[in-house]
């Protein structure tokens, strides 16, 4: 019996087959960019009719979509597109197909994870402890914010999905007091969500912020924002730019990517504290994986642990950045395994 899994995203979606194992193995996978079709059920229909001869039809599936579920349906705003389970299983024959927020999915994979899908920055992660109750929570900085609890047993896996990302910002320094103000006026907004600053997008503002003052105008990348104030899905590119010239040694984008760093810990301490999480918390999304040594400097565990009288319990918290880009996806598979194995009744 084989496995559907998926991965849907404003960017991209992908959609595969896993053999059904202790550790599922991917065994057919397909891309597409999500804008380039006209919903989520013709991507879906052209995976299952393209499927190879040698690949059997899933019996169970489980799909990660951004955003939050009501009544086994979602919908995707970016994309305008509106999902729901019983669609899906018509179009499919796949009667078992759940749809999972795609953090709250990331949960199930936690007891499967091999060590070369994540690194311990943080604490221990002893394997020996997925025999008891686990309490574990994931947080993930992309084009927004991402949170997600969990309660793992022996015998089951409980999720929380978190819209925790959209909470207030609560700035702690002058620096992000100055730029929340900055913010609330550049957008014409009355509040700041902790994502509009802790996310890939939130990197690429706080870099403009940097810009904005006159003493900048000169800096390098003022000809790169032009460029992209005439093409806004230019965009998505800033973080990574900024990234990059912070570690060629830029001053100004350092500073950018320190406050950045500095908030997002910070964010991450809150969240261990509010879900006392001592099996763990762990960190997802592109940006962790492919810097893993800003998620794991002093300026963004110092923010972690920073709590007051709770410091010494923050720095016990192991701490795990996932590294695997396809750990969705995977996970996905995880959990269409544990609904095969409990017959679609998994809690």
């Amino acid at each position: 019996m084989n496995l559907l899994s998926g991965d849907l995203g404003g960017t991209k979606t992908i959609l595969a087959v896993y053999s059904n194992e202790n550790h599922p193995k991917k065994l057919f996978e397909k891309y597409y960019i999500s804008s380039e079709w006209k919903s989520f059920y013709s991507i879906f229909e052209d995976f299952i009719k393209h499927l190879p001869g040698y690949i059997s039809l899933p019996e169970y599936g489980c799909i990660g979509v951004a955003g939050p579920i009501n009544n086994h349906k979602v919908k995707i705003t970016n994309l305008g597109w509106d999902i729901a389970t019983e669609e899906l299983s018509q179009l499919s024959k796949i009667n078992n197909i759940e749809i999972i927020n795609d953090f709250s999915v990331l949960i199930y994979g936690i007891p499967f994870f091999k060590n070369d899908q994540y690194e311990v920055i943080q604490g221990t992660l002893n394997p020996e402890t997925k025999t008891n109750q686990e309490l574990v929570a994931i947080i993930g900085a992309g084009t927004g914010l991402g949170m997600s609890r969990g309660l793992i047993t022996p015998k089951s896996i409980f999720i929380f999905p978190s819209e925790g990302g959209h909470r207030e910002f609560s700035p702690r320094t002058e620096n992000e007091w100055e730029l929340v103000k900055w913010l609330k006026k550049k957008l014409n907004i009355q509040r700041v969500s902790i994502e509009r600053i802790v996310s890939g997008t939130g990197l690429g503002m706080i870099a403009r912020w940097k810009l904005d003052d006159p003493l900048n105008e000169n800096h390098p990348l003022q000809e790169t924002l032009k460029k992209m104030d005439s093409d806004k899905s230019a965009f998505t590119d800033l973080p990574a730019l900024v990234w990059e010239k912070a570690s060629n040694g830029d001053k100004l984008m350092s500073e950018a990517l320190q406050l950045w760093l500095n908030a997002y810990g910070s964010t991450a301490g809150d969240l261990a504290l509010q879900e006392l999480c001592s099996s763990g918390l762990w960190i997802s999304g592109g940006t962790a994986a492919k810097n893993l040594d800003g998620i794991n400097s002093s300026n963004f565990l110092n923010a972690f642990s920073n709590k007051g009288r709770f410091q010494s319990y923050l720095k016990e918290i192991p701490l795990i950045v996932l590294k695997d880009p396809e750990a969705t996806l995977f996970s996905s598979a995880c959990r269409a395994r544990l609904s095969a194995e409990s017959n679609g009744r998994l809690s």
